[in-house]
């Protein structure tokens, strides 16, 4: 069934032919001027397959859908699963009910829910202790090191840049430039003797 797009003013369906002109166009049956933008996504079939109903008697259905045909079984339980229900990964096939007990007990090695965000933890090593002289001490190092050993660690599970790992880097090193500065200020301004 094609897919019918109606005007905004009265409901007229509007043809193909008047979609995405450069000039515009107007709806016949209102006659209201009219700017149709289609993406050419409109005309592609949907991906995935929707589940078949089970045909007879002797054929299996599914376990969550019982008008379903079965597809698979889960590779975990056994439980006859429709196209819906299947959920394969790394081609092992999963119920719901096995991929959420797999999930909650860390048995799906591929599957990452988690991820810890080094670039923020080097951050916040590094500009925490600008507050208070004594942690820049054990914050700074620490902070560089994040940088280092976690430089190729992934970021996120969302897309992100290393700008924390770079502005971690140059508060600690601007940290530790200090240290040393006011460390080095104190023994040479030490009282001679007297």
């Amino acid at each position: 069934m094609p897919l019918v797009i109606a005007c905004g003013e009265c409901s007229w369906p509007l043809p193909a032919e008047l979609w995405n002109r450069v000039e515009g166009a107007r709806c016949p049956g209102c006659r209201q001027p009219l700017e149709i933008a289609v993406f050419p996504a409109i005309e592609r079939t949907r991906g995935g397959a929707l589940p078949q109903p089970a045909q007879g008697e002797g054929e299996a259905s599914c376990f969550f859908h019982l008008e379903s045909r079965a597809v698979t079984p889960c590779d975990e339980c056994g439980r006859f699963l429709c196209s819906l229900c299947d959920i394969e990964i790394d081609g092992r096939h999963f119920c719901p009910t096995c991929f959420k007990s797999g999930m909650a007990a860390n048995r799906l090695e591929n599957v990452e829910t988690r991820r810890t965000m080094y670039d923020t933890i080097a951050l916040v090593l590094a500009t925490l202790p600008l507050m208070l002289f004594w942690p820049a001490i054990i914050g700074a190092p620490a902070a560089l090191f994040t940088v280092v050993r976690r430089w190729r660690a992934p970021l996120s599970i969302l897309p992100r840049t290393r700008i924390r790992f770079y502005l971690a880097a140059l508060f600690a090193s601007a940290e530790i430039a200090g240290i040393v500065a006011l460390v080095w200020a104190i023994l040479r301004v030490r009282p001679g003797p007297s």
